[in-house]
């Protein structure tokens, strides 16, 4: 009797296990296929035109703060200005702008009295951007999305003061927004960097058909969906974009008919699914769709797979050098400090200097041909080793490169020919002992860069990797071709191909 009793006892038990087992592997799958809202700590800030030149604001403004409310970072939203481009305007775009954030931010239950009109509200617009930036700190910095003209972005930023500054990161897209000088608009990207240095800026891809035809500016018929549903939040920022209407002063060409664009809005996608730790700067309808249904993201399309030739890359393992490890350390399977799945089961780890300062030391030599003429971005995969109450420990060590190139970023040939911080963007709630990769660099105080070297085939080149925090970990380094792969491509692509 007590068998029988316990076999049936273990069979139902059986059965919720498994049952158990099913869900939690269903619900793994549809995670892999929705869309992750991992924003990085902190608040978010926007500057926007709008009033002239971009009616492609209205849409992306209102778009941005749905996508604040769909992801449940209402809380987060705490500065929204708008028709910020300064001298010149027309009156008619100012009122669409009007609807577009004020209505925006009421249908989308976010804080009216943070949203701001240039034209008749700068003085105030100001004093909140202010108020909010001396809120910030390390744990909680200030998230600045510049949509528009820089003069605006610039004044506030001035407004604020300099030891809060550390604290904003500024993000931009679109070369035409950086550099634009018309009418009192003055100011712009590179001078922001240049007077506000210790601001962190966030130089993302343009979201102008950055993901082809399925991107934030495609075919309307990629967003009829809005407007054949029942939701009327959704019927609205379907005809606030400037699909229907473009201003005849205007001279450029726009198929109106099938025409939509709400790349601006793309800044704000990035960021809430991430942003420099992996936020999908190369999202679009569907993305959105998935968003705002809480649905799996469809398929109808797969992307095809990526492929590479042997001359679209420099696979290189850390543990693959000629140098004398000196104070680098070979880890090893079995060791007790090993961290599970790296590549070819070794590693390297820096065990000189300090877990969060150090001079140069112990530099590694990595020589190489170049496959092919052509841009290549470097990158390491490396790890998290310590739950640190800082973020800036064990993150970073310098490199530099030796031989007949030339810079393809922001930064001088002479630059990319010194030590250069290069460091794992990472905080304190990041998990430890996983992989990340490193992907910036720092000059300065705070300001990233890319690094991208213009080879020439044939040539040698030698990058040197040199220690600076203690326990910092590299599993293999990465040059791609940066014309060919984008960013979230070839992290995809490597974390799986390591070869």
């Amino acid at each position: 009797m007590y068998s029988t009793t316990k076999n049936i006892a273990d069979n139902k038990m059986s059965k919720m296990l498994l049952f158990l087992l099913l869900l939690l592997f269903s619900s793994e799958y549809f995670a892999q296929n929705t869309v992750k809202i991992r924003m990085p700590k902190g608040r978010i800030a926007f500057t926007s035109d709008g009033n002239l030149h971009d009616s492609d604001d209205w849409g992306a403004t209102a778009f941005s703060l749905a996508f604040i409310h769909y992801a449940g970072l209402e809380k987060r939203f705490v500065h929204y200005d708008y028709n910020n481009h300064i001298g010149k305007s027309r009156a008619s775009w100012e009122k669409i702008m009007d609807d577009a954030a004020k209505g925006g931010a009421k249908r989308f239950g976010l804080d009216v009295t943070k949203v701001f009109n240039n034209q008749t509200a700068q003085k105030a617009a100001i004093l909140n951007f202010v108020k909010e930036a001396k809120k910030s700190s390390k744990k909680n910095p200030l998230w600045f999305i510049c949509a528009g003209p820089m003069h605006t972005a610039y004044n506030l930023i001035k407004a604020t003061p300099k030891e809060k500054r550390k604290y904003i990161h500024a993000i931009s897209h679109s070369k035409w927004n950086e550099e634009h000088s018309h009418g009192a608009t003055k100011m712009t990207w590179a001078a922001m960097k240049k007077d506000f240095p210790t601001v962190v800026y966030h130089d993302i891809i343009d979201q102008n058909k950055s993901n082809g035809e399925d991107d934030f500016q495609s075919h309307i018929k990629n967003w009829q969906w809005l407007k054949e549903s029942k939701n009327p939040n959704w019927q609205w920022l379907y005809n606030i974009d400037d699909t229907y209407q473009v201003d005849k002063l205007e001279r450029w060409k726009s198929n109106t008919e099938k025409h939509f664009d709400i790349s601006d809005a793309g800044m704000t996608f990035w960021l809430i699914t991430g942003g420099p730790n992996g936020g999908n700067d190369k999202a679009g309808w569907k993305e959105v769709k998935a968003l705002f249904t809480n649905q799996p993201i469809e398929d109808n399309n797969p992307t095809p797979e990526i492929k590479l030739t042997a001359n679209d890359y420099i696979f290189i393992e850390a543990e693959n050098t000629h140098s004398k490890l000196q104070d680098w350390n070979l880890i090893k399977y079995g060791d007790s400090n090993y961290v599970a799945k790296a590549s070819g089961f070794s590693y390297l780890e820096f065990n000189g200097n300090q877990i969060d300062s150090g001079k140069p030391n112990s530099p590694l030599e990595y020589t190489f041909t170049a496959p092919k003429e052509g841009n290549f971005r470097l990158l390491l995969m490396s790890n998290k080793p310590l739950e640190e109450d800082s973020a800036d420990c064990c993150n970073d060590a310098y490199v530099k490169m030796a031989g007949n190139f030339n810079s393809a970023t922001n930064l001088s040939k002479n630059d990319l020919e010194n030590y250069i911080k290069f460091s794992l963007e990472i905080s304190e709630k990041t998990s430890e002992r996983r992989w990340y990769w490193v992907q910036s660099a720092r000059k300065g105080k705070n300001i990233s860069y890319n690094l991208i070297y213009q080879f020439k085939k044939g040539e040698t080149y030698t990058l040197s990797l040199v220690g600076k925090s203690k326990y910092f970990s590299v599993d293999y380094l990465v040059f791609y071709n940066s014309d060919k792969l984008s960013l979230r491509d070839a992290k995809e692509f490597f974390s799986v191909n390591k070869k």
